[in-house]
């Protein structure tokens, strides 16, 4: 398939795909970047796409599983940043510093407002840095439960850590 191929066949569905990725992304600048990246997936995939067929549907799919897959790395960056917010850096500017600090704050703040027990047990896990089993003895939770409490923390944290972040920069 060349370029002109290309065009005809999947441009008529550049609107629909915009209004999409507008809508998973709530600003025109990442709307577009969305947009472009998914265009480069068709790009890679025509000749699949093209001999399979095409519909709204699978383009929407495809576009909402590239965003998910840019907000899970996303996500995973800016923990792993604040993991390392402590360590010395050689680019370290004050600006930087200071927006590590508002993260690491703002995360410290969303651990506090959350329910009792989920603050106390990952105040154990990621400011005490005890062992599962050492929690385990603490709260009286059997290890794999308090597993499964993390994981769910963490997720909702790092949820509302975006919520927020969208605000901050948006």
């Amino acid at each position: 398939m060349n370029q002109q191929e290309f065009k005809q066949q999947f441009m008529p569905f550049h609107r629909m795909l915009y209004r999409v990725a507008f809508e998973l992304t709530g600003n025109t600048q990442d709307a577009e970047d969305l947009l472009q990246d998914t265009y480069l997936r068709i790009w890679q995939k025509r000749e699949v796409l093209v001999q399979n067929g095409v519909n709204e549907a699978y383009l929407i799919i495809m576009m909402r599983h590239l965003y998910l897959d840019k907000m899970r790395h996303k996500t995973l960056d800016i923990f792993q940043q604040l993991e390392n917010a402590n360590e010395p850096q050689e680019n370290d500017t004050p600006d930087s510093k200071v927006e590590m600090e508002d993260e690491a704050f703002l995360v410290k703040d969303l651990i506090a407002h959350l329910p009792p027990r989920e603050r106390d047990i990952m105040k154990m896990y990621l400011l005490e840095e005890l062992s599962y089993e050492e929690m385990e003895i603490s709260t009286g939770i059997r290890q794999g439960n308090l597993r499964q409490i993390v994981t769910r923390t963490r997720k909702k944290l790092k949820e509302q850590f975006i919520k927020i972040a969208r605000t901050w920069k948006g």
